[in-house]
């Protein structure tokens, strides 16, 4: 009896443990008992949204916003196209019901906000970062074309390690249009300035941090977390910290810029930066991606609202 028993126990175990990265069957009924589960989600557009799961399923129920729509389709990958696409900025729900092989079934929603698909092509045009009360930290936004700016946000370091970032209102705005941000502290003058064709709008961030220093990072996105639209990155060089970058945060921002192709150089030196030399692009809006876009400014000779103006400082 003892053998006996001994036998049945390796059988049990040997039934029952599944293989490196394997799903857990049912010993005795030979089933596989575990939900489909969803590995990916992306909101792909206005229109489409990409789902993916661990095993082949059909997606037997989809509804958005509590109403159904589409037929049942099989397999990993999903590419579910909306009965209409979403508007700029309004928010829905999409759930969905999916049945593997074995019939099990899992239900999965999601909260979505109709993306802009509108982005225009941006640059990051003037930066203070060694501001005053007088002479507050600003970043101003060059728009190359003809688009809307819902949803862009301006962040202090990379897309998931950030001191603060903004989030850009719906406004409709055309090339040449500058945009300009008041880190922490409120606008000064009008908000919105007629230029000839063109305007400049301006916003207060509302951050309670100044930005970096003299070593940080900043870079623009189509959304929270979207694609990177525009990036900069600027050190002294001279700090032992993180290899000579000053900070971890900075560190993390210049190898996500570099690694999605939005930076292609050195840092931008900022020795001699101070509260009225900043950061400025050559006129034009000249981008290779790298420190040789931008060059520092004479002192007091900023051009924040206005196009830029080459009055670079010289020792």
């Amino acid at each position: 009896m003892k053998a006996l028993y001994l036998v049945f126990i390796t059988v049990f175990i040997l039934s029952s443990c599944p293989g490196r990265g394997g799903r857990i069957y049912d010993s005795f009924q030979g089933r596989d008992r575990i939900p489909p589960k969803v590995i990916s989600y992306d909101l792909v557009s206005s229109g489409e949204f990409r789902l993916v799961y661990d095993e082949s399923v059909a997606l037997i129920d989809m509804e958005l916003n509590g109403e159904k729509f589409g037929n049942m389709i099989e397999g990993t990958i999903f590419m579910i196209t909306f009965p209409e696409p979403l508007k700029r900025g309004e928010s829905a729900v999409l759930s969905v019901t999916a049945e593997d092989l074995a019939g099990n079934t899992a239900r999965a929603s999601f909260a979505l906000t109709g993306p802009n698909d509108d982005i225009p092509i941006t640059l990051i045009n003037e930066v203070s970062i060694k501001g005053t009360s007088a002479s507050p930290d600003r970043i101003e936004l060059l728009i190359l074309e003809d688009g809307n700016t819902a949803g862009m946000t301006v962040k202090d370091g990379s897309r998931e390690h950030y001191d603060h970032e903004w989030i850009l209102p719906e406004l409709d705005v055309i090339s040449g249009d500058i945009i300009l941000i008041y880190w922490d502290a409120d606008i000064t003058g009008n908000a919105v300035e007629k230029r000839d064709e063109n305007f400049t709008y301006s916003f207060s961030a509302g951050s309670d941090t100044t930005l970096s220093g003299t070593n940080g990072a900043i870079a623009v996105y189509t959304s929270p977390s979207g694609k990177i639209l525009d990036g900069l990155i600027y050190t002294t060089g001279t700090s032992e910290l993180c290899n000579g970058y000053g900070n971890t945060k900075t560190v993390e921002a210049a190898f996500m810029l570099i690694k999605e192709g939005e930076w292609t150089s050195e840092p931008i030196s900022s020795l001699d930066v101070t509260s009225s030399r900043v950061i400025a692009r050559y006129p034009g809006g000249i981008d290779s991606n790298s420190a040789d876009d931008f060059f520092i400014t004479a002192a007091r000779k900023s051009t924040f609202g206005e196009p830029n103006q080459f009055i670079p400082y010289e020792e």
